[in-house]
């Protein structure tokens, strides 16, 4: 979901030692910075008060039994969804090496465009369930990107209480973090370019010492070993089911961060992230788990935090500010994968377009978007402000993880159809016990929503309205465009009759369709039947590709008397900028001279009629949307002198 420090910058090839040892430390320090912050919280969440609340028990965290099933709920966890689904099945679902649930609706999207004898997404994007669960998938990842910076920073804060004894007031963890995210989220907008090269180093000193830390509390109990046995987990479930199932919705905190491994592929690819995943980053974290549980089997009680009290008094001030330190590269991460999930959507038509800045000039995915970065900020303090602990934040945190891992399953198993090839003799078995691990994660989780849970599913049901009410809106948009524009062919043939005035210079209009006349010519000819000498049609078609090499991204067409087309693929992960395009047909044959065009962006004023298509309130939230989308001028990256905007009135 991160955007990658300055990698490719480095003369190594991606294929040699050292650039794999390179991509591999860069993945360290973006990929999992999610995962790797987990046990912070994770396991102490295990054997809080409000979980033997909700499971109407008393604490028996000093009964091996209980522990150790504890325990091999957690290694089994990241044994079968990170190890099993996401590392080894997640990561070979990638489209030309993007992965994540976009990626798959957009891969999916695309065979479903060829087979209905489609050149691109637009005439099949928007119907069907396949488009709701990507819809579903993106705005669940939404809601979990506000609650890690917010938990990861505060659990990390939390070690300040335990550092001075618990002397200074409660309100102290909660503002510095609520300090630490502003400071965060205000360094936004300068990119992570600069500071990127530290993350990987830093979190590989972070994996080193969780790991040995692990280490530290297995010596003191190295019965506890003996968790990876599943029976434990397995006679949890036998011996007390009820609080077994509610457990689950601690022990999916352990494997959030799960999409990071699939959505980061583009960035680093997928055998730097499994090198470091099995070599290190899984070996650490369940050691680390091991160590905690060895603690809680050898007091007298349930520690108030379990991960603080496995280090060393004398390292307890620098281990305290090594885990604020990973916790802020770990929200880092999410907040940059919510920037590159925004450009997605915007490009498969999911939200209307927004202001996005490069803060990067060699790497394409180092991206800003403000609007996204200041509501990110504004829920994060909030949630800081509202919980105060990490123990009740968790209670809000895991439910939106475990929407987007169904969400990716049921995903997966139609890319093993529909593009492996696989039958469902083969499919069935092998993602059933995925769904079913999902569906157990997803049903304890919903028992959290009375106590937090409800914040996750509020956000994801606002971006869900959001989007569907966006597509929709397009989708009836283009409808109406269709019922009332003019065919190309017509009207060639009609300027042909009338021979209008010819002035010199070229007109570019830009198109939905590539069989359709622009609205906004039509408009300028009703009213001034005046053409340029050279008029160019821009056709966009959004295809199944992350990104489309230079030399096929314009294709040109003449159309006779003047008139020429360009057709221009565009991969979800790419924005258009024509006038550079504009070159490249001219490069190419297409008689305009770039600084003699004027550029005609049109202006859609729907007007507020009523019909069956939309209900009232949903009209009055598209045309919110559409009046402070992005206009195309500064979406096209157009020169403004060259630019005449016509406003185009559409009734629906």
């Amino acid at each position: 979901m991160a955007q990658t420090p300055q990698l490719e910058e480095l003369p190594e090839a991606p294929g040699s030692h050292r650039g794999i040892s390179l991509l591999t430390l860069g993945a360290l320090g973006v990929v999992f910075g999610d995962i790797g912050t987990s046990p912070l919280y994770a396991f102490k969440a295990a054997f809080s008060e409000e979980l033997f609340q909700q499971a109407s028990t008393v604490p028996q965290a000093t009964e091996v039994a209980h522990v150790m099933g504890v325990l091999s709920l957690f290694v089994w966890a990241i044994i079968i969804v990170l190890c099993l689904k996401y590392v080894i099945f997640m990561m070979r679902a990638d489209n030309e090496g993007e992965g994540g649930v976009l990626a798959m609706f957009s891969l999916l999207q695309d065979k479903k465009a060829k087979r209905a004898g489609k050149s691109s997404l637009v005439g099949v994007a928007g119907r069907g369930g396949l488009v709701f669960l990507a819809i579903i998938g993106a705005a669940l990842l939404y809601g979990d990107g506000v609650i890690t910076p917010a938990i990861s920073v505060l659990a990390a804060s939390e070690g300040i209480n335990l550092a001075t004894g618990g002397s200074i007031p409660h309100w102290v963890a909660p503002l510095s973090a609520v300090v630490i995210l502003v400071i965060l989220f205000t360094l936004q907008r300068f990119g992570t370019g600069q500071i990127g090269f530290l993350f990987g180093p830093v979190m590989l000193i972070w994996f080193l010492v969780i790991g040995a830390l692990g280490v530290g509390g297995i010596i003191q109990n190295p019965e506890v070993l003996q968790a990876i046995n599943p029976m434990w987990g397995i006679d949890l479930f036998l011996s007390s089911p009820w609080l077994a199932f509610v457990l689950l919705g601690a022990v999916v905190l352990c494997v959030t961060g799960c999409e990071a491994l699939s959505l980061d592929m583009g960035h680093f690819g997928r055998t730097p992230i499994r090198i470091a995943w099995f070599s290190l980053v899984c070996p650490a974290l369940l050691l680390n788990y091991f160590g905690q549980a060895a603690l809680l089997l050898s007091s007298r009680g349930v520690p108030s935090n379990p991960f603080y009290l496995l280090v060393p008094d004398m390292l307890l001030i620098p281990m305290i500010v090594l885990s604020v330190t990973a916790a802020v590269i770990a929200s880092q991460a999410i907040i940059a994968g919510a920037f590159s999930i925004t450009r997605q959507a915007i490009q498969l038509l999911l939200l209307p377009p927004t202001a996005i800045r490069h803060t990067s000039k060699s790497q394409e995915g180092q991206i800003y978007v403000p609007t996204v970065n200041r509501w990110m900020l504004v829920f994060s303090v909030i949630l800081v402000l509202a919980f105060q602990t990490s123990d009740n934040l968790g209670a809000a945190y895991g439910l939106a993880v475990t929407g987007v891992m169904t969400t990716s399953t049921i995903m997966l198993a139609l890319v093993a159809r529909r593009v492996w090839g696989w039958s469902w003799f083969v499919i069935t078995p092998l993602l059933l016990g995925f769904f079913v691990v999902d569906l157990a994660f997803l049903g304890a989780n919903l028992l959290k929503v009375p106590s937090g849970g409800w914040v996750p599913l509020a956000i994801g049901l606002v971006l869900m309205v959001l989007m569907t009410t966006w597509l929709r809106g397009i989708r009836l948009m283009d409808e109406t465009r269709s019922e009332i524009g003019e065919s190309v062919t017509d009207f060639m043939t009609r300027v042909e009759e009338e021979q209008p005035i010819r002035i010199p210079g070229g007109g570019v209009f830009m198109t939905s369709d590539r069989e359709s006349t622009p609205l906004s010519l039509l408009k300028l000819y009703r009213h001034m039947p005046v053409l340029h000498e050279e008029v160019v049609f821009v056709h966009f078609e959004l295809v199944g590709r992350p990104r489309v090499p230079k030399s096929e991204r314009v294709e040109i067409t003449d159309l006779g008397g003047g008139f020429w087309q360009m057709i221009c693929p565009i991969g979800y992960l790419q924005e258009p900028y024509l006038p550079r395009l504009v070159k490249l047909a001219a490069a190419k044959g297409m008689p305009v001279k770039p600084d003699r065009i004027t550029y005609y962006t049109r202006r859609d004023l729907p007007s507020r009629v009523h019909g069956h298509h939309m209900s009232a309130w949903r009209k009055e939230l598209f045309f919110a949307m559409l009046r402070n989308a992005r206009g195309p001028a500064n979406l096209l990256s157009l020169p403004s002198d060259q630019v005449i905007e016509v406003g185009v009135r559409i009734n629906y």
